[in-house]
């Protein structure tokens, strides 16, 4: 009988509590933030309403790490009105959270208790968007690297994020890598569900001819891996000729000028090649002169009738897509340089439809 009073009695203080804390109604107790970026700065928002007869107010709010920040309704909450407590989250360490907030009011001796929760990263990963190219575990962003504009003398620097799908720790190496180019990784050992970055420098002094250099290197996925058009990076670089005017010679220079630099070559279906004539003129008052005409994809080629246009002349520039061109990486686009000083660059775009 004593001990059936003890329980009746524990289950009373029980009722009681719970009666007590039911005097304030949150929204919610718990607010889950999900992956968010380091340093970033997230705020949540609770909502709680007076379901007591008595005036509520808010007397303290404690976070349980410095890294929280809040903000409360001052001042009375009538019977039946809402108020609100803002939790501001400075991400400042990497990995899980869970952190707790007390809110302390007047109309009970315990404190309610919010909780922030969420993970923290270096970088927010969208695995099909962000990483398309696939090497085994290791995903990459693009297997294309373009040196657009290099002069010599240039050391550019392109980047490549690649992100560790695997179980095992990964430190990234390629293979065939020419002499003009170099590679670091960033971090040098990416964990598992990290992301990095591959650093790509070119040393335009090594670059043996002026216009486009293509290369092809390849991702090492393990000890003795092979190369394959499945772990290719196709690499190119475009260098300018160096040229230097006077006045009197940018007066009479020659100007290269395109019909068009973007062409739609429509559908190729069934056909085994596609033709488009563009045409090339020189608007300057001195001779033009072609001295590269080259392609980035190996699926395309271009004809020039004249290397050389004399001021008002024009020529036609044909290019054909053969049915191979999407079976190369990169881009389809045809590169003129010429000697015209303003412009020594043209680029031709090349649209084909599936």
């Amino acid at each position: 009988m004593q001990h059936l009073k003890y329980i009746l009695t524990t289950i009373f203080f029980i009722a009681l509590s719970a009666a007590a804390l039911a005097q304030v109604r949150f929204d919610n107790l718990r607010h889950e933030f999900g992956t968010i970026l380091w340093h970033d700065v997230r705020t949540a928002t609770f909502t709680l309403t007076n379901t007591d007869s008595a005036s509520l107010w808010i007397k303290d709010v404690r976070p349980d790490c410095g890294c929280t920040a809040v903000e409360w309704t001052q001042g009375i909450i009538a019977p039946g009105k809402s108020g609100q407590l803002t939790a501001t989250f400075d991400a400042e360490l990497l990995g899980h959270f869970e952190k707790q907030v007390a809110v302390y009011t007047n109309l009970a001796e315990k404190p309610y208790y919010l909780t922030l929760s969420g993970d923290v990263v270096t970088e927010l990963i969208n695995e099909a968007e962000d990483y398309p190219y696939h090497v085994g575990d290791i995903y990459i962003e693009s297997d294309n690297l373009e040196f657009d504009d290099v002069r010599r003398g240039d050391m550019p620097v392109k980047s490549l994020r690649v992100f560790n799908a695997g179980r095992q720790s990964l430190e990234p190496e390629l293979m065939h890598l020419p002499k003009y180019l170099t590679v670091t990784a960033d971090p040098q050992i990416i964990r598992p569900g990290r992301a990095g970055r591959l650093n790509f420098t070119l040393n335009s002094e090594l670059l043996r001819a002026y216009g486009l250099t293509q290369t092809s290197i390849y991702v090492s996925r393990f000890a003795g891996d092979r190369v394959s058009r499945d772990n290719e990076i196709n690499v190119s670089a475009t260098l300018l000729p160096e040229q230097t005017y006077t006045d009197a010679q940018l007066a009479i220079a020659p100007r290269a000028e395109l019909d068009s630099t973007t062409i739609n070559m429509g559908s190729m279906g069934t056909k085994k090649r596609l033709k488009h004539d563009v045409i090339l003129t020189n608007t300057g008052d001195s001779p033009l002169v072609v001295s590269a005409l080259q392609v980035y994809n190996p699926g395309l080629s271009v004809k020039l009738g004249k290397r050389t246009l004399a001021p008002g002349e024009s020529d036609k520039l044909r290019i054909t897509v053969n049915a191979t061109t999407a079976d190369f990486k990169g881009r389809r686009r045809v590169l003129l340089i010429t000697n015209d000083p303003v412009n020594p660059k043209i680029v031709v775009d090349v649209v084909v439809k599936k």
